[in-house]
């Protein structure tokens, strides 16, 4: 593989492990959500986000808006 060849294939490479998605409670990190539901179960939201905007809001502390789904979990 040629030196350009390798550069592409890091930077592909650098872009899918950026997209991997990453489950995040309460829509950011460090952010508390939890709350009791009315069969008083502890229900915490959760986002599943890329790999790299979890990293932007680690950065920012602050939620950017941006994931691939989102729910609640009770237990």
């Amino acid at each position: 593989m040629t030196t350009s060849g390798r550069r592409w294939a890091g930077i592909i490479g650098i872009l899918v492990a950026l997209a991997l998605p990453k489950r995040v409670e309460c829509g950011y990190p460090d952010n508390t959500c939890a709350r009791l539901n009315s069969l008083h179960h502890q229900c915490i939201a959760y986002e599943v986000e890329p790999f790299g905007f979890y990293l932007l809001e680690l950065a920012f502390h602050r939620d950017i808006g941006f994931a691939y789904t989102s729910d609640e979990d009770c237990r």
